[in-house]
This record gives C-alpha cells, structure tokens and sequence, in this order.
C-alpha cells in the first residue's frame, strides 16, 4: 500500500507539472501574446471596492495567465487576475491599461504563482453545469485533471458589518467556498466526511478501508482528498 501511495503522489506531481505544460507560455515578447482590450470585447477598470475591506480577487496582485476565451482564442503570459464577485478576468492589457473581460468570455486561464518555492499554479474554468447558487459562467478551481474532476466554487459576496460599541458601519468582502465532484456533465455537491467518499467505493469497499487506515486520512483537508479522488480514479478510470 505504500507504494501505491508513493505512486499517487508522484501521480499528482505529474498532474500539476502536465497542468504547466500544457499552458506553457510560448511566447517571443515581454507581453505574449500582445492582448489588447479590443482583442478581448474588454472594457477598461473601474475600481468599484475602494472603501470594501478585504479583497474581491482570488490572488489580490496581477499574476502572468494563459487565458483562453470562450472562442478558443488563446493569450499566452497576460497579468491577470479574477475578481470572484462578478466572476469576471481583470487583466493588464500590453500598453500597461488595466481592464476586464466580461462575464462568459474566458472558458479557462491558469495563473503562475511566483514565489522563492518556485512556480504554483492555480487552474480555473467556467462552463461547469448549473448547481446550487452557480451557473455555467461561474469560475471553479480544478484541483485535479483527470477522471472524476475535483472542482471549488469560490465566491466572494460584500456584507455590511457593524461596531456594536461605536455603531460604526463598514462593508467587507465574505468568502465561501464548496467541493463538487465533476465528470460526464455531472456536478455533484462533496460532503467532507467518512461516510460520503465511502459510498463512492460501490465494490471497492475493502480498498477504500485499506486506504484509510493505512493513511489516517483526514477528510476536512483538500489535498488530502485530491490524492484520495487520484486513488479513486486509479480504480474506476485506468489508465489506457
């Protein structure tokens, strides 16, 4: 069992380097692919949140993104980031103005994180069948690549707070965020717990018990699961 769980991680080293080479920037200039806001039906900035605490965005500073449009256009080492209110690109055009692609318009864009650690990366698309408060044009996360898709709905809503002791009122943003499970067209909501990844197993029980006890896993943490669901699909979507 170790192995296999050796394998697994490697498995979803592998995921996330194929992630990064799939959307690697081949580009020749400072600005890739040179977009423009007229290249994308974009309209230019308007900084609706200046008085909001907190952050609308996923990442609050300008990352380099490949974007790929709705069209199957495709925008190579663009500083970009999401704006998870409105569900909408925001992005630093190639004369350094600053605009936003409108809501449906982006099916995909993978960000770059830079740091000391090296290069993370962080996989978004829309077009996702409609489920409790989404739509098909709300951005999800994709934390894995294959088979069954382990998908986040991160959305940020602006709520009014107040200071009981001065009465003072502010707004800030609230983040919630949910797990669904996604193959076929078919979304499905993620329960956290034992009992919900168990009843996936349907004749696999005995590898499912074995997996747990030989990894204690805890079930409230995402990466955890994600190598749990690459174990899922090890079983249930082989490898050709």
């Amino acid at each position: 069992m170790k192995k296999v769980i050796l394998g697994l991680l490697v498995c979803l080293g592998a995921i996330q380097i194929s992630f990064a080479q799939a959307n690697t920037i081949g580009t020749t200039g400072k600005w890739g692919s040179q977009i423009f806001l007229s290249d994308v039906n974009g309209r230019a900035f308007e900084n609706k949140y200046a008085d909001i605490t907190g952050s609308p965005y996923f990442l609050p500073d300008y990352k380099f993104a490949t974007i790929i449009m709705s069209d199957g256009k495709k925008y190579d080492n663009v500083k970009a980031k999401i704006n998870l209110v409105e569900h909408e690109v925001v992005f630093m055009d190639s004369k350094g103005q600053e605009g936003y692609i409108g809501k449906g318009l982006v099916s995909l864009i993978y960000f770059y994180d830079t740091s000391n650690a090296g290069i993370k990366g962080y996989m978004f698309k829309t077009g996702l069948p409609k489920i409790d408060n989404q739509t098909n044009l709300s951005f999800y996360q994709v934390l894995n690549s294959e088979g069954w898709q382990l998908v986040k709905s991160i959305n940020k809503t602006i709520e009014e707070r107040g200071n009981e002791l001065s009465g003072e009122k502010y707004k800030e943003f609230v983040t919630r965020e949910n797990l669904y499970f996604f193959e076929n067209g078919v979304m499905q909501k993620v329960k956290k717990d034992k009992a919900f990844f168990a009843a996936l197993f349907v004749g696999r029980e005995a590898d499912f018990n074995k997996y747990v006890l030989s990894t204690k896993i805890n079930f409230k943490d995402e990466n955890q699961l994600v190598i749990l669901l690459n174990y899922y699909n090890s079983l249930y979507h082989p490898r050709e």
